[in-house]
Protein backbone atom coordinates (compact mmCIF):
# COMPACT_ATOMS: atom_id res chain seq x y z
CA UNK A 1 0.00 0.00 0.00
CA UNK A 2 1.32 3.66 -1.31
CA UNK A 3 2.63 5.32 1.65
CA UNK A 4 0.56 8.97 2.85
CA UNK A 5 2.41 11.65 1.03
CA UNK A 6 3.27 14.33 4.13
CA UNK A 7 1.27 17.45 3.24
CA UNK A 8 3.72 20.67 4.52
CA UNK A 9 2.10 22.40 7.70
CA UNK A 10 -0.07 25.32 7.17
CA UNK A 11 1.37 29.09 7.65
CA UNK A 12 1.24 29.80 11.44
CA UNK A 13 0.61 26.27 12.50
CA UNK A 14 4.24 25.40 13.66
CA UNK A 15 5.40 25.76 16.82
CA UNK A 16 9.34 27.08 18.18
CA UNK A 17 10.81 26.26 20.93
CA UNK A 18 13.13 27.41 23.37
CA UNK A 19 16.40 26.74 21.68
CA UNK A 20 15.26 28.05 18.12
CA UNK A 21 13.53 31.14 20.01
CA UNK A 22 17.09 31.59 21.77
CA UNK A 23 18.82 31.59 18.78
CA UNK A 24 16.40 34.01 17.30
CA UNK A 25 17.53 36.65 19.66
CA UNK A 26 20.92 36.92 17.83
CA UNK A 27 19.58 36.48 14.65
CA UNK A 28 17.28 39.26 14.43
CA UNK A 29 20.30 41.53 14.78
CA UNK A 30 22.26 39.75 11.41
CA UNK A 31 19.44 38.23 9.44
CA UNK A 32 16.47 39.53 10.60
CA UNK A 33 14.65 39.40 6.71
CA UNK A 34 14.92 35.35 7.56
CA UNK A 35 14.20 35.36 10.78
CA UNK A 36 10.81 36.76 10.92
CA UNK A 37 10.37 34.85 7.54
CA UNK A 38 10.75 31.31 9.47
CA UNK A 39 8.33 33.09 12.28
CA UNK A 40 5.17 33.32 9.98
CA UNK A 41 4.53 29.65 9.73
CA UNK A 42 7.08 28.59 12.93
CA UNK A 43 6.00 30.19 16.46
CA UNK A 44 4.92 29.49 19.58
CA UNK A 45 4.93 31.15 23.32
CA UNK A 46 8.56 30.74 23.65
CA UNK A 47 8.90 33.48 21.02
CA UNK A 48 7.16 36.08 23.34
CA UNK A 49 8.59 34.42 26.28
CA UNK A 50 12.26 33.81 25.49
CA UNK A 51 13.25 37.40 24.25
CA UNK A 52 11.23 38.83 27.11
CA UNK A 53 13.48 36.65 29.79
CA UNK A 54 16.68 37.27 28.17
CA UNK A 55 16.46 40.97 27.58
CA UNK A 56 15.10 41.43 31.40
CA UNK A 57 18.21 39.35 32.44
CA UNK A 58 20.59 42.07 30.52
CA UNK A 59 18.74 44.75 31.22
CA UNK A 60 19.21 44.32 34.83
CA UNK A 61 22.99 43.20 34.52
CA UNK A 62 23.15 46.52 32.40
CA UNK A 63 21.43 48.85 35.46
CA UNK A 64 23.20 47.23 38.36
CA UNK A 65 26.66 47.77 36.64
CA UNK A 66 25.88 51.73 35.55
CA UNK A 67 23.75 52.52 38.61
CA UNK A 68 26.89 53.69 41.02
CA UNK A 69 27.87 55.99 37.93
CA UNK A 70 24.81 57.85 37.80
CA UNK A 71 24.44 61.21 39.79
CA UNK A 72 20.71 61.53 40.45
CA UNK A 73 20.97 65.17 42.31
CA UNK A 74 21.98 67.15 40.17
CA UNK A 75 19.23 67.48 37.56
CA UNK A 76 17.17 67.93 40.72
CA UNK A 77 19.50 70.76 42.64
CA UNK A 78 19.13 72.60 39.29
CA UNK A 79 14.95 72.24 39.55
CA UNK A 80 15.09 73.65 43.12
CA UNK A 81 17.34 76.39 42.04
CA UNK A 82 15.43 77.24 39.54
CA UNK A 83 12.31 77.43 41.67
CA UNK A 84 13.53 79.91 43.68
CA UNK A 85 13.59 77.76 46.52
CA UNK A 86 15.27 78.59 50.01
CA UNK A 87 18.65 77.12 50.03
CA UNK A 88 18.11 75.55 53.58
CA UNK A 89 15.04 73.86 52.12
CA UNK A 90 16.93 72.77 49.37
CA UNK A 91 19.37 71.11 50.84
CA UNK A 92 16.92 69.09 53.41
CA UNK A 93 15.22 68.02 50.09
CA UNK A 94 18.70 66.77 48.54
CA UNK A 95 19.52 65.16 51.70
CA UNK A 96 16.17 63.03 51.83
CA UNK A 97 16.70 62.11 48.21
CA UNK A 98 20.15 61.17 48.78
CA UNK A 99 19.03 58.72 51.27
CA UNK A 100 15.93 57.30 49.63
CA UNK A 101 18.65 56.35 46.62
CA UNK A 102 20.98 55.01 49.36
CA UNK A 103 18.05 53.02 50.95
CA UNK A 104 16.09 50.27 50.49
CA UNK A 105 14.19 51.69 47.77
CA UNK A 106 16.23 52.52 45.60
CA UNK A 107 18.15 49.40 45.77
CA UNK A 108 14.57 47.66 44.79
CA UNK A 109 15.03 50.64 41.93
CA UNK A 110 18.25 48.52 40.44
CA UNK A 111 15.77 45.37 39.77
CA UNK A 112 12.54 47.75 38.39
CA UNK A 113 13.80 46.38 34.94
CA UNK A 114 11.74 43.23 35.91
CA UNK A 115 8.70 45.05 35.75
CA UNK A 116 9.28 47.65 33.59
CA UNK A 117 11.26 46.05 30.92
CA UNK A 118 8.40 43.53 29.68
CA UNK A 119 5.69 46.52 30.84
CA UNK A 120 7.13 48.55 28.23
CA UNK A 121 7.54 46.15 25.37
CA UNK A 122 3.93 45.53 25.90
CA UNK A 123 3.04 48.93 25.72
CA UNK A 124 4.66 49.39 22.37
CA UNK A 125 3.33 45.77 21.21
CA UNK A 126 -0.40 47.40 21.65
CA UNK A 127 0.38 50.40 20.04
CA UNK A 128 1.84 48.71 16.55
CA UNK A 129 -0.75 46.16 16.93
CA UNK A 130 -3.21 49.01 16.65
CA UNK A 131 -1.54 50.52 14.05
CA UNK A 132 -0.77 47.49 11.77
CA UNK A 133 -4.72 46.35 12.13
CA UNK A 134 -6.03 49.76 11.41
CA UNK A 135 -3.66 49.07 8.02
CA UNK A 136 -5.08 45.57 7.72
CA UNK A 137 -2.44 43.57 9.20
CA UNK A 138 -3.31 40.55 9.32
CA UNK A 139 -1.47 39.36 13.30
CA UNK A 140 -2.55 38.99 16.49
CA UNK A 141 -1.37 41.20 19.45
CA UNK A 142 0.86 37.81 20.39
CA UNK A 143 2.66 37.86 17.33
CA UNK A 144 3.25 41.69 17.56
CA UNK A 145 4.28 41.30 20.84
CA UNK A 146 6.71 38.89 19.73
CA UNK A 147 8.22 40.52 16.62
CA UNK A 148 8.33 44.03 19.29
CA UNK A 149 10.62 41.75 21.69
CA UNK A 150 13.01 40.31 19.19
CA UNK A 151 13.10 43.87 17.50
CA UNK A 152 14.06 45.51 20.60
CA UNK A 153 17.41 43.81 20.98
CA UNK A 154 19.38 46.77 18.99
CA UNK A 155 18.41 48.54 22.39
CA UNK A 156 19.50 45.85 24.63
CA UNK A 157 22.85 45.98 22.57
CA UNK A 158 22.83 49.66 23.41
CA UNK A 159 22.87 48.92 26.53
CA UNK A 160 25.58 46.71 26.83
CA UNK A 161 28.03 49.23 24.62
CA UNK A 162 27.07 51.64 27.68
CA UNK A 163 28.66 49.97 30.48
CA UNK A 164 32.04 50.32 28.23
CA UNK A 165 31.30 53.64 27.53
CA UNK A 166 30.85 54.88 31.04
CA UNK A 167 33.98 52.81 32.68
CA UNK A 168 36.58 55.22 34.42
CA UNK A 169 34.24 57.95 33.62
CA UNK A 170 33.02 60.64 36.10
CA UNK A 171 29.60 60.24 37.52
CA UNK A 172 26.90 61.27 34.60
CA UNK A 173 23.97 62.95 35.53
CA UNK A 174 20.91 60.72 35.11
CA UNK A 175 19.27 63.07 32.57
CA UNK A 176 22.00 62.92 30.67
CA UNK A 177 22.11 59.24 30.20
CA UNK A 178 20.46 59.22 26.66
CA UNK A 179 22.80 60.84 24.97
CA UNK A 180 26.10 59.52 26.96
CA UNK A 181 27.58 57.88 23.86
CA UNK A 182 28.87 59.17 21.04
CA UNK A 183 26.41 57.40 18.63
CA UNK A 184 23.67 59.91 19.89
CA UNK A 185 23.04 62.77 18.26
CA UNK A 186 22.14 64.73 21.44
CA UNK A 187 25.49 63.86 22.48
CA UNK A 188 26.92 67.10 20.76
CA UNK A 189 24.61 69.24 22.09
CA UNK A 190 25.83 71.52 24.99
CA UNK A 191 24.88 70.50 28.51
CA UNK A 192 22.78 73.19 28.65
CA UNK A 193 20.81 72.15 26.06
CA UNK A 194 19.35 68.78 27.77
CA UNK A 195 15.65 68.93 28.74
CA UNK A 196 14.83 71.42 25.79
CA UNK A 197 12.82 69.71 22.92
CA UNK A 198 15.53 69.86 20.93
CA UNK A 199 17.45 67.52 23.53
CA UNK A 200 14.19 65.45 23.42
CA UNK A 201 13.97 65.17 19.55
CA UNK A 202 18.10 64.62 19.48
CA UNK A 203 17.81 61.50 22.00
CA UNK A 204 15.66 60.29 20.49
CA UNK A 205 16.58 59.60 16.77
CA UNK A 206 19.94 57.50 17.76
CA UNK A 207 21.03 54.68 15.48
CA UNK A 208 19.91 52.13 17.65
CA UNK A 209 16.59 53.12 18.19
CA UNK A 210 15.93 53.83 14.90
CA UNK A 211 17.57 50.39 14.26
CA UNK A 212 14.88 48.57 16.51
CA UNK A 213 12.27 50.76 14.77
CA UNK A 214 13.37 49.12 11.20
CA UNK A 215 13.02 45.79 12.86
CA UNK A 216 9.45 45.70 13.94
CA UNK A 217 8.52 47.42 10.20
CA UNK A 218 10.39 44.17 9.01
CA UNK A 219 8.45 41.69 11.51
CA UNK A 220 4.67 44.06 10.80
CA UNK A 221 5.50 43.43 7.08
CA UNK A 222 6.77 39.86 7.33
CA UNK A 223 4.37 38.12 9.96
CA UNK A 224 1.30 40.49 9.42
CA UNK A 225 1.02 39.73 5.85
CA UNK A 226 1.74 43.30 5.28
CA UNK A 227 3.28 45.44 2.72
CA UNK A 228 6.43 46.78 3.59
CA UNK A 229 5.80 50.05 2.66
CA UNK A 230 1.98 49.90 4.93
CA UNK A 231 4.51 48.70 7.96
CA UNK A 232 7.18 51.50 7.39
CA UNK A 233 3.79 53.89 7.30
CA UNK A 234 2.97 52.28 11.11
CA UNK A 235 5.64 52.82 12.52
CA UNK A 236 7.20 55.93 10.93
CA UNK A 237 3.64 57.85 12.18
CA UNK A 238 3.34 56.30 15.80
CA UNK A 239 7.18 57.29 15.95
CA UNK A 240 6.73 60.68 14.85
CA UNK A 241 3.77 61.05 16.80
CA UNK A 242 6.35 60.02 19.85
CA UNK A 243 8.64 62.53 19.09
CA UNK A 244 6.26 65.50 19.02
CA UNK A 245 4.92 64.34 22.28
CA UNK A 246 8.36 63.96 23.66
CA UNK A 247 8.61 67.65 22.32
CA UNK A 248 5.43 69.31 23.71
CA UNK A 249 6.39 67.16 26.83
CA UNK A 250 9.83 69.27 27.62
CA UNK A 251 8.27 72.33 26.46
CA UNK A 252 6.15 72.40 29.33
CA UNK A 253 7.65 71.19 31.78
Amino acid sequence: MKEPTATPAEPGTGQSGFGVSLMRTAEVLYAPVEMFRKMTSQWGWSDWFVPILVGIVISMVVSGMIWPQLDMLTAQREALEARGIAQEQIETQMAATEQFFNGPFGNLLKFSQIFFYPATLALLALIFWGGASVMSGRISFGRTFSVVAYAWFPKVLEGILLIFVLQGREQVRADRLPSAMATNPAYYLDVSQAGTPLYALFSSLNPFTLWSLALIALGLASVGKMSRGSALMVVGCLFALWLVIQAGWAAVS
